[in-house]
């Protein structure tokens, strides 16, 4: 038989107690059942020291292959979303509205941000991907399931073993190895009200050879999710939200300020025919009319629109579902190969993975905001204006029309963006030993990834004249211009010349060389003096080449192309000192510390990160583990070294009459804001829009700064058979947080200081009518935020053939996290003092969070129930009780269920039904849009498969 790593020992370990358990990473080995010699030590994510148990003291939680299964979920961060310490990150609803997010998936630990997390493949950093930001991510959406034997997660700060990155924590992703023999798995789901179905097939072949030295093993994997349309679950995204209350009367009255609309539509947005206003001076607003076949029909009265018209109340306007995607469809191809060989002195594995994957995003159709234009304007630009347009106007005795325009290509499709990523890495590792205390392992590694971001049906500003709705460019040079009315729906010729698709490519290469020296240095009473040590060396690059239309500034976002690159040079130590063992109230007592120095090419300056723990196993009942780091996430390329980019964003504009009245008690906004000429009860122009956004990143960045604590106990009694538990405190303190301070601060700062003769200001550009240009936003080391919380997991296996001479046995296991603060501090420019916002206890900030497994096993089936908690809550916290209509979001219990039969040894049947009380979430606004953790628009869902070996 091959023989067993270091990592094949852990999973025989973690695994012991039973196939279906998330068991804790507190699993020891019974080294009195073995020889001593016959003991192998274990690497466990945390620390690169080696141990014979799995008792470290970072808290450390493990995900087993069963686990997994047992989900049902195909997308990996889906399965780790389900858990209570993780944040939402990048999932299948992330690339809505995005440039080009459609198809991401990475892990957000303690909802720091995905950037904080740092997730490992086998111990090592794979190659990244770039977001539409340019930021780069691990995509674990490469993994197929099937392949992972397990998924080790570690809380707290794991700089100084792991490098920059591991603020919030460490995911760690173990694939299967040594596999022998032939394995097939085909599964098939999709929910009840249609939508988001999924389909997946794996192929994993292993041989053994040359009398078990050698293996090698192959697996072909193939995913495919469905597009889930917002259309499909009617009451989601924009057709229920919060509005201002026409029937307030103002402070104290007793009446909401703002109420639940639903069955909201636009009057003209995103719709499929020709579109007109006409002001109604008694209504306040515009009359929409529709024109079809010559007629000019009134479809929403100004009377029905509310929030600045850009909404009706009615249902007489168009749908906002028709276009958007709640879930982009997502095809994934994944090739993966290992080999490995034992030596006579070293032994040696190799590994290469591919994988292929597309995604997609549809959104509303290209657009120009309506303005007014009078009919002599019109006229005199060649137009020929309807006559049923001109006869409304003779009837309200007003020859002003407001036009917007929405340009559908000739099959009638909006805006979109579709992406293709290819990823290949390759690694090879060598481990051996210098001796019987010393050992040694490198490795390299190096791989790409290629993506092709196609945007289609963008409006070209270059060849539409959006203020005065005209055809301009090389067609009117050359006299070739189709024909253009804005009273009619555009011609394929028209759509051909003003929409287009356009291609970016992005290409990120890493490379790395890591070794390793790990032994014992001399003997104390408890015991062996460990240290490890080692190097690290890296390369990363990122090449972004943006369309020619896009970076040429020709359609309404602008990107600049990035080639940047770095490396980065690490050097750390380890050493784990045995204080005491076996004396009173001290089985054993450990300390471990780490300390990391990294260079980076691109910083001035190198850092250092550093980590202290403790392990104080009283009896073997009861074991008490703390740890306090220094971490570090050292700023990305894209922060530093980015090119300008130009897009749109929502943004609210301080001096707008819903909200000059804020700001400081001394009404300076409102002065300050007439200062720049806008007067009292002015509309800006972004009101209920977006905004556009200047932003560029900025060299002189220094890395992020965190203080993790985590200090824990574990109850493991021997007077009760297979039960554990888990206490654990987390602290996570993070300083100098790189950010922006988004455009809408950057606007409330320019009028809510003492003057507008400030910085703030100067990077809000205004047209003299007060009108928002563009808002400059750029990356600042300029933040702080905290996450304190308790981890609580307890499991328990209560065997009925041992204990009652009955047939099978219950596994029980309850994952907690009790969140004590989510706090975010930014500097108040205004008050000069830091200003502290803790969001706990809010919708999105839950105190509570769980998950509750109940597993049966008896014979040859498996029963599951799954039960996920999220704690609801406000809208927002210390609110006036008449802000808003049903400011409470529910609870979010989600229950699931799973069923598995072994038809014979080789064979093994599931199936599974999700989400089993069909929880929807449309009935609130803060819930309709499918993107908060717990609150999906999936609902009830269903699931089957199969599992061949041979």
């Amino acid at each position: 038989m091959f023989k067993k790593t270091k990592i094949c020992s852990s999973i025989a370990c973690i695994l012991a107690i039973g196939a279906f358990n998330t068991a804790f990473a507190a699993e020891e080995v019974d080294a009195t059942k073995e020889d001593a010699n016959e003991v192998e030590r274990i690497e466990v994510t945390g620390s690169r020291l080696t141990r014979t148990t799995f008792d470290a003291p970072s808290p450390t939680t493990v995900i087993s292959a069963e686990t997994i299964k047992m989900t049902g979920d195909l997308n990996l961060n889906e399965v780790l979303t389900s858990m209570p310490q993780f944040g939402k990150g990048f999932d299948s609803t992330s690339g809505n509205y995005s440039f080009g997010n459609s198809g991401i998936n990475a892990p957000d630990l303690r909802d720091l941000g995905a950037t904080r997390t740092l997730t490992l493949i086998n111990g090592k950093r794979p190659v990244p991907i770039a977001s539409d930001s340019n930021m780069l991510y691990t995509d674990i959406g490469i993994i197929p399931s099937e392949l992972v034997e397990r998924i080790e997660v570690v809380s707290g700060g794991g700089s100084a073993v792991y490098g920059s990155d591991a603020v919030a924590g460490v995911v760690n992703f173990i694939l299967k190895k040594d596999f022998e023999g032939t394995t097939v798995r085909a599964q098939l789901g999709d929910s009840e009200a249609g939508g988001g179905a999924t389909q997946s097939a794996t192929l994993v072949h292993g041989m053994n050879f040359d009398e078990g030295r050698g293996n090698f093993s192959v697996s072909l994997d193939y995913f495919k999710q469905e597009e889930l349309l917002f259309a499909d679950r009617p009451g989601s995204a924009n057709t229920s939200r919060y509005i201002n209350n026409p029937a307030n009367t103002g402070p104290n009255d007793g009446i909401y300020d703002k109420i639940i609309a639903r069955g909201l539509t636009f009057p003209w947005f995103g719709g499929d025919q020709q579109m007109f206003g006409m002001w109604n001076g008694v209504a306040g607003d515009e009359d929409w009319y529709q024109l079809s076949g010559g007629n000019a029909t009134l479809r929403t009265p100004a009377a029905n629109t509310i929030e600045g018209g850009w909404l009706a109340n009615d249902g007489s306007g168009f749908s906002p579902l028709v276009d958007a995607q709640s879930r982009n469809p997502y095809d994934r191809i994944n090739a993966y190969a290992r080999f490995g060989y034992e030596f006579d002195s070293f032994s040696m594995a190799a590994d290469v993975m591919y994988s292929k994957t597309s995604s997609e995003d549809q959104i509303d159709p290209a657009f120009v905001w309506e303005s007014y234009h009078s009919l002599d304007s019109l006229i005199a630009s060649g137009y020929d204006v309807p006559g049923a347009v001109t006869d409304i106007m003779a009837a309200n005795n007003d020859y002003w029309v407001s036009l917007p325009q929405v340009f559908r290509d000739e099959n009638g499709r909006g805006r979109g963006h579709s992406n293709d990523r290819n990823y290949f890495a390759a690694s090879v590792t060598f481990e051996g030993d210098i001796n019987d205390n010393w050992s040694w392992d490198a490795y390299l590694t190096s791989g790409f990834t290629a993506t092709e971001l196609e945007q289609t049906n963008a409006l070209r500003k270059d060849r539409f004249d959006s203020e005065n709705l005209r055809l301009v460019g090389p067609c009117v040079d050359a006299g070739t211009c189709p024909d253009y009315n804005p009273f009619e729906p555009i011609s394929g010729a028209v759509a051909d010349y003003i929409l287009a698709d356009h291609i970016t490519y992005t290409d990120v290469v890493a490379h790395g060389f890591a070794a390793n020296v790990n032994g014992e240095l001399f003997e104390l009473p408890a015991g062996m003096v460990q240290v490890t040590t080692g190097v690290d060396v890296r390369y990363e690059s990122i090449d972004y080449k943006p369309s020619f239309l896009w970076s040429n500034n020709l359609l309404s976002s602008f990107m600049t192309s990035m080639d940047a690159n770095r490396t980065i040079k690490e050097v750390y130590g380890e050493v784990l000192i045995p204080v005491l063992s076996d004396v009173f109230l001290v089985k054993d007592l450990e300390f471990e510390a780490a300390l990391r120095y990294a260079d980076y090419s691109t910083e001035s300056a190198s850092f250092t990160s550093s980590k202290l723990a403790a392990n104080w196993a009283v009896t073997d009942d009861i074991r008490f583990r703390a740890s306090y780091s220094e971490a570090v996430r050292a700023p990305q390329l894209a922060e530093m070294l980015g090119g300008m980019s130009i897009g749109f964003q929502d943004v609210t504009d301080p001096c707008d009459a819903d909200e000059i009245d804020g700001g400081p008690a001394d009404g300076r906004r409102k002065a300050n804001c007439q200062a720049l000429g806008i007067q009292d009860g002015w509309d800006s122009n972004v009101k209920g829009k977006k905004g556009k956004v200047v932003s560029a990143g900025n060299p002189d960045l220094e890395e992020e700064k965190a203080n993790t604590l985590t200090v824990g106990v574990v109850f493991q009694p021997t007077f009760i058979d297979d039960f554990r538990l888990s206490v654990d405190y987390y602290d996570i303190q993070l300083e100098d947080m790189i950010g922006r301070f988004g455009p809408s601060s950057v606007m409330s700062n320019c009028v809510d200081l003492e003057s507008i003769n400030n910085d703030f200001c100067q990077q809000v550009n205004r047209a003299a009518n007060g009108d928002i240009i563009a808002v400059n936003d750029t990356f600042l080391n300029s933040d702080e935020s905290r996450r304190r919380g308790i981890d609580i997991e307890v499991d328990y296996l209560f065997d009925f053939e041992r204990r009652f001479d009955w047939a099978g046995e219950l596994h029980f296991n309850l994952a907690a996290t009790h969140q004590l603060e989510k706090s975010f501090t930014s500097y108040d420019y205004v008050e000069g003092t830091p200003l502290k916002t803790d969001s706990l206890g809010k919708i999105g900030a839950p105190e509570w969070r769980g998950n509750f497994r109940a597993t049966y096993s008896v014979s040859d089936l498996v029963v599951r129930w799954t039960t996920e908690y999220s704690q609801g809550g406000p809208v927002e916290l210390d609110l006036n009780p008449e802000r808003y209509e049903n400011a409470d979001v529910d609870d979010s219990i989600v229950h699931n269920l799973w069923l598995g039969y072994d038809v014979m040894e080789d064979l093994n049947v599931y199936a599974g039904v999700n989400n089993v009380m069909d929880e929807k979430w449309v009935d609130h606004p803060y819930t309709n849009w499918g993107t908060r953790i717990g609150y999906s628009l999936l609902g009830r869902s269903y699931y089957a498969g199969v599992t061949y070996s041979f």
